[in-house]
């Protein structure tokens, strides 16, 4: 076929055809060997069992569409022979993040082993495909140098997980895999790049086959086999579009084109981080959780997600056709002002990240008020954290504490809640042996939060002080019974004494 917009279109079609065909299939026999998704209660709020052989699916058809279809004469059997080595290596590594995948969805593999197979993956096409040795912003270039494949390496780690991330809410990651897959696809076009551009509408052909049966509600899931692959696919070809020279990447287009799965998984790691937990710890603070939270349906979610996400690939591919970076990084930055603004999204993080620089700069220039360092922040939920939250800050004096923390992370109660006070330290040189300990608390058999406390030695006896904060604790009960259901408050201490 000798136009290219006649062939792109035919793969998209092939794509989707063959997915629709696939997926059909893949759903029958995840059910038949227990390759499935089960609800726990917690984080896996589907009321039903649900096949994760979706990934297989889209990869399934995707090569398939494109393996033979690379043979037909004309100007992309011509691009393709020039870049066999790029795509093999791109077979391969999408072929093992896939297998990586599957296990994981099957058996569950704990996050060090999955980043473990993801690494690998992506060392395979960071061998044979470009390396981002410069990056350009605005005429600034910056050479990488010793730092080119951690960095590349970095990318496509990052490509890969955020989307993973967003992959939490039917039809979600195949809407917005979908928009930027044919973004890249118009990217590819604009600059000749034709075997970027089949890759890239094949697999947006692929992903609309599989909406058929995953928009709500889903009756398969994409599993972390697709999720990654998606993730692995965009990062390889956004770095090949964005190419201002053989290794030199304009770095606004790319951003740009994930600013959603990029600021949602930013979010995720603030949120996580400066409240103490693991940023590999679960919570349902992501994007669709808000959205939804929001009072916002489904359908709703996917359409104003899709918005955004056309707003940043319209940025970015008038910055291709204008030349002009600005679009891009302005389209990306009113994304998120829009989610930040309209308390979407994202606003609890922003709070939770001012009052963290307020209180490392305030300690850094000695500016500490005399009552304590404070910060207190709503990640998600309704309950009255802020009552118990002013007793226990109020015992705090009384009891001498040097420090007290309420975390409350339940996901199956839709409440988050973060708080920490600090007494600043009137001694100077040796900072003093303190005492610590944890009260965990508990609802239905599951921890919901826990109180941190640690405290300076005086006449009173520990325990002592420790009855006191678990009778303020018990308050804990009739929070969370006001804002959902009865829980049951267990205190749980662990005290020890350490050099603070």
């Amino acid at each position: 076929m000798d136009s290219p917009v006649g062939f792109l279109a035919m793969l998209f079609a092939l794509g989707l055809v063959c997915s629709v065909t696939f997926t059909g299939l893949a759903r029958i026999a995840a059910h038949r060997i227990g390759l499935v998704d089960k609800p726990d209660g917690r984080r896996k709020m589907h009321g039903r069992v649900v096949p994760v052989a979706g990934g297989i699916a889209v990869f399934t058809s995707t090569v398939l569409v494109l393996a033979p279809a690379s043979l037909l004469p004309g100007p992309v059997a011509e691009a393709v022979a020039g870049h066999l080595d790029a795509l093999l290596s791109l077979l391969i590594a999408s072929a093992m993040i896939c297998f990586v995948g599957v296990v994981d969805d099957a058996r569950g593999l704990r996050g060090r082993y999955k980043l473990c197979g993801q690494i690998v993956a992506v060392m395979v096409v960071v061998a044979t495909g470009p390396q981002i040795t410069s990056v350009s912003l605005f005429g600034w270039t910056v050479e990488l140098g010793y730092l080119a494949i951690p960095l590349t390496a970095f990318w496509l780690l990052g490509a890969i997980n955020s989307l993973n991330l967003l992959d939490g809410m039917d039809g979600l990651l195949g809407t917005v895999g979908t928009i930027i897959c044919l973004a890249i696809a118009g990217m590819a076009a604009m600059h000749g790049q034709y075997v970027e551009a089949c890759v890239a509408v094949t697999l947006a052909g692929a992903l609309v086959g599989f909406l058929r049966y995953n928009l709500p509600p889903a009756t398969i899931f994409l599993g972390d086999a697709g999720s990654m692959l998606i993730g692995l696919v965009i990062g390889v070809l956004a770095i090949r579009c964005s190419l201002k020279g053989p290794t030199t990447v304009a770095l606004a287009a790319p951003a740009a084109l994930l600013v959603l799965p990029i600021f949602d998984t930013l979010a995720a790691v603030v949120r996580r981080k400066l409240t103490g937990r693991s940023i590999f710890s679960t919570d349902r603070g992501h994007l669709h959780h808000c959205l939804l939270r929001g009072g916002l349906s489904r359908p709703r979610v996917l359409l104003l997600v899709a918005s955004l996400c056309s707003v940043a690939v319209l940025g970015v591919l008038g910055s291709i056709a204008c030349r002009n970076e600005m679009l891009a990084v302005a389209s990306a930055l009113t994304v998120v002002a829009i989610l930040v603004t309209t308390r979407l999204f994202g606003h609890a993080e922003f709070v939770l990240l001012l009052q963290s620089a307020r209180a490392l700069s305030r300690s850094v220039l000695g500016g500490a008020p005399p009552c304590g360092k404070r910060l207190e922040v709503r990640l998600q939920g309704t309950a009255q954290w802020g009552e118990l939250w002013t007793r226990l800050t109020d015992c705090a004096g009384r009891l001498n504490l040097r420090s007290v923390a309420l975390d409350v992370n339940a996901p199956a109660h839709h409440e988050a809640y973060h708080a920490r006070w600090s007494r600043p330290l009137e001694t100077r040189g040796e900072e003093p042996v303190c005492w610590s300990a944890v009260l965990l608390l508990t609802a239905w058999g599951q921890t919901v939060g826990q109180v941190t406390v640690s405290g300076l030695p005086d006449g009173e006896p520990v325990w002592q002080k420790l009855a006191a904060l678990a009778r303020v604790t018990d308050a804990a009960e009739t929070v969370l019974a006001e804002a959902a259901r009865p829980a049951i408050v267990v205190p749980v201490v662990a005290a020890e004494t350490v050099s603070a």
